[in-house]
Parts: structure tokens; sequence; C-alpha cells
């Protein structure tokens, strides 16, 4: 037998949708349902269950309960206008970068800087998300999670390892941590934004190489297809460093950790980083130059993305020129 939601009232009104109760909110009735339990049921029964989960995490004794409860319902609070409208301008940056629902539902607890960061820690948010370059994070602050979001921000905190952090039950999940090195992967990631301009995004193009999307729009499916052209199922997403394709996914190329993948119309093949070394170089480098492409057999029955842009050739060229030596 199904099970039988119920309504809340708030002003009088039956409130049945999120879209109800943003209409009629009613900050004391709210608090109400809140401490009883009833709004999270209301909210789970719904299925709004990212509202549901940021409300799971706010205890009943919080001295910031009403500006969180706010916050998660997306609803203003007479009690903390500063904090409200602060959450509409972080709403619309984020929004302007993603369109990542999770994102955008976290807004609350995501600092864009160190004030924002210094006001979530004050209210005692003990998860938090980090979207910037670099955040002061107090090492007396314990039992926090801090979240890198949109990139990989750096953290600057009073500790020497892993350990330390470890027992103030501090943990961070994709933030960059003086002690620890680099990943070569993150290394190379960071090498292929900054010579394709990408912002760290795989890019999808028409046939005059404008950039017509990003490889996140893409369904799962689509996703496991443009890998598997680039790659010729010898590569997996997680090992993918950056992807280039057009937009039929007929055509394109991959960076991998350890190779340089062609598929489609690029003749499909697969140059491993550790050749392309002393003598050897110039061999690999050179046939993917305009004027020389063409001298190669496996390119010569079907146009070739490389071959008809002189300035993709160039970045392709210079990525290869430099992660030979990772």
């Amino acid at each position: 037998m199904a099970k039988k939601t119920f309504a809340l009232l708030m002003n009088g009104v039956a409130i049945r949708t999120l879209e109800d109760l943003r209409a009629n909110f009613e900050l004391g009735k709210a608090v109400e349902y809140f401490k009883s339990g009833e709004l999270v049921e209301w909210l789970a029964d719904r299925f709004y269950d990212d509202e549901a989960e940021a409300l799971e995490n706010i205890s009943v004794d919080d001295k910031n309960l009403t500006a969180k409860l706010c916050a998660a319902l997306n609803v203003e609070c007479d009690d903390d206008l500063e904090f409200a409208q602060r959450i509409k301008e972080k709403r619309a940056y984020l929004a302007a970068k993603t369109d990542n629902e999770n994102i955008i539902a976290n807004v609350a607890s995501t600092a864009l800087n160190q004030d924002d960061l210094a006001n979530l820690l004050h209210m005692d948010y003990k998860t938090i998300y980090l979207c910037g370059e670099i955040f002061n994070v107090p090492i007396r602050m314990t039992d926090r999670k801090y979240i890198g979001v949109l990139s990989t921000p750096k953290i600057k905190i009073k500790a020497d390892s892993d350990e330390e952090i470890a027992e103030k039950n501090i943990v961070f999940e994709n933030c960059k941590l003086a002690w620890q090195k680099e990943k070569p992967l993150d290394a190379m990631k960071a090498l292929a934004a900054k010579i394709f301009g990408t912002n760290g995004e795989w890019l999808i193009v028409d046939k005059a190489f404008k950039v017509v999307s990003s490889y996140d729009k893409l369904s799962a499916a689509e996703k496991s297809i443009a890998v598997g052209m680039c790659c010729h199922g010898k590569y997996k997403e997680s090992q993918v460093v950056f992807l280039y394709i057009t937009e039929d996914i007929s055509d394109g190329f991959a960076f991998t950790t350890d190779a340089f993948c062609t598929g489609g119309a690029s003749g499909g093949n697969i140059f491993k980083y550790n050749e392309i070394t002393g003598v050897r170089a110039a061999y690999y480098l050179e046939i993917f130059h305009v004027q020389s492409l063409k001298n190669y057999s496996y390119f010569r029955h079907q146009p070739c993305l490389l071959n008809n842009n002189e300035d993709l050739n160039q970045k392709v060229k210079k990525f290869l020129d430099v992660v030979k030596n990772f």
C-alpha cells in the first residue's frame, strides 16, 4: 500500500510542494516543523533529497538554526538579511560557472573567498565547500570536512602531515595541501588546461573547430563512446587527461596518463609518451605538423582533425613536447 503524504500548514495554506513552501513561508512554523522532524519527513516523502539532507545536518540546538534552515530551503530570513543576500550572490556566481545541481544546492555552505570561510566556520558548518584558489584553514577548528569544487584550491594550514589533521578530525577532498606532492595526472591536467585554455573542460567542436559544448554535457552513453573512439578501449575515463572531439563523436584525440591517442578520421593510433624521446621525438612531433601530416599513409583516406587546424596542431605539439619529460 502506497504511503500517504501529508501537507504542512503555513499562513493558512496547505503546503504540498517546495514552491508552495517558498511562496507561503512562515519562519516560526518552519522551525516548529523542523524541531518535530516533520519538515525533514515532508521533504523526504516528496524526494527533495538535497534539502532534506541539508536539514539533517543542522542541530536543533544550533545557534544559527534559522539562518541555516532558510539557506537550506532557499528562502529569505528577515533575521539575517546579510547572510541571505550573500547566498544570492554566491548562487548567481556558481550558476554562471556550472549547471551541476549538486554544487549549486550546497551554495549556503560554499565559500568563494576567505571571508565566506570565516563566516561559515563561525556559524559552525561542519562540511564546507571551497570554490577558489587559496584558503587559510585554522587547525583549531576541529571536526570539519572541506571539499574543493570547480577547481582544486590550495590550503594553508598549520600542519605538516596527514596525521596531524587526522588527529583534529579534519578531512580534505579535492584540495592541495603543502606536504602532498602533486600527482602526475593533476600536473598533466593543469598543463593541458593552460595550453588549450579550457579551464579544465574537455572540448566538443563543430566542423569549423568552434567550441559548441563540453564533455561533461554528454550523457553517460555518449561519454563511453567518446572515450572508446579516441582511446580504442585501452583507457578508462579516469585515465584521460584531456579530450577533444567533434560534436558527432566521429573524430578526435585524447591525452591519457601515458599516451596520446587519436581516433576516428584521425587515423586511430596510440603513441606512448615514453617513446617520444631522443631521435624518435622529431618523428612523432613532426607527424602532427600540418604540411607533413598528409605524407603518412594512415591519414590519406579521410580528412584529419589535426590536419585542418594549424593552431590546434601546434597546441598538441606543445603539450607532447612538455609531457614527454614528465
